[in-house]
This record gives C-alpha cells, structure tokens and sequence, in this order.
C-alpha cells in the first residue's frame, strides 16, 4: 500500500511539473494562430478579380512602388517577395521583370480548377540556350527547352485575390 501511495504522489507530482510546460505550449501555439487568422483577416490587398489582381501588382511595380506589390501575394510570402523585389530595383532589373509579367499575362490559358477560390494560368516559356536561376541564394542550372508555367492566384477570407505562385 505505502508503494501505491508513494507511485501516486509521485505521478501528481510530475503531472503538476509538466502541466505549465504543455499550457504554455499551447497558449503559444493559440496565440500564433490568432495571430494569423487576424493577418489573413485584415488583409484587403488585391482585386476582386484574379486577373485584376495580377494588374494591380504590374501596375505598383511600374509605379516603383515594390512594398505595394509584394503585398499582392499571399501574407505570408510578402516579406520574402519585397526582398526579392528590393533586389530587382538595386540590380535594376525591375523594368525586365515587369516586361516579362506582362508577356506572361498576355499567354495565359485559364486551368480549369474543382475550388472557385483558386484560379490558375498556364503560359509555355521557350529557353533557348542553356542558362541558371538564383533560388534562394542557389544557383539552378536551367537546361535549354520548352516549359510550362503557371500562374496562381487564391481567393482570401475578405473575397480578394492574393498571389499564391508566380
């Protein structure tokens, strides 16, 4: 009986130290959520169109204005799309980018998705001779061919349409 006792102090005991742990885990985890969905809620930037959307971007990024662009995305792609952006400015490459945005616009062929808050557009990109990308401070060798791309815009919470892939 003394060994019952013993094992059952013993129990509460770890319980009562690992309980803050685990609440505070979770209270974490609430808060980060909370967080999220209040980001997710507040954001009002973009079209009520996918491809109003994708006008708007093109047209901040003409205007030079790359903050208002890269909150065109997704909320949680939008820090990493500014840096992106900042760097195209300081290269001086915007202007590349942009030409290359609105080719890409003028070959899109809507994919037939089964959710209507997602739209996809794909557009055929010819490379001709061998080339690279930079990914993510990777460097991507980009063999010579013919490639299809997309496009891919979401619909959020306050019925706007974010940028979800270029």
């Amino acid at each position: 009986m003394p060994v019952l006792i013993l094992a059952v102090l013993v129990g509460v005991w770890l319980v009562s130290q690992w309980t803050p742990l685990f609440n505070s885990e979770a209270r974490s985890v609430k808060k980060f959520a909370e967080e999220m969905e209040r980001v997710y809620r507040e954001d009002k930037y973009g079209g009520k169109t996918p491809e109003e959307t994708y006008d708007l971007f093109i047209s901040a990024l003409k205007a030079g204005n790359i903050e208002l662009a890269s909150k065109y995305f997704e909320p949680y792609a939008q820090d990493n799309w500014l840096e992106t952006l900042v760097q195209y400015k300081k290269e001086n490459s915007l202007d590349v980018f942009i030409l290359e945005l609105e080719k890409t616009r003028s070959k899109w062929k809507k994919v037939v998705t089964t959710d209507s808050n997602i739209t996809a557009f794909e557009y055929e990109v010819i490379i001709k001779e061998n080339t690279t990308a930079i990914s993510e401070g990777d460097t991507i060798p980009i063999p010579a061919g013919n490639y299809t791309n997309s496009t891919e815009l979401h619909k959020n919470m306050n019925g706007v349409w974010k940028i979800y892939g270029l």
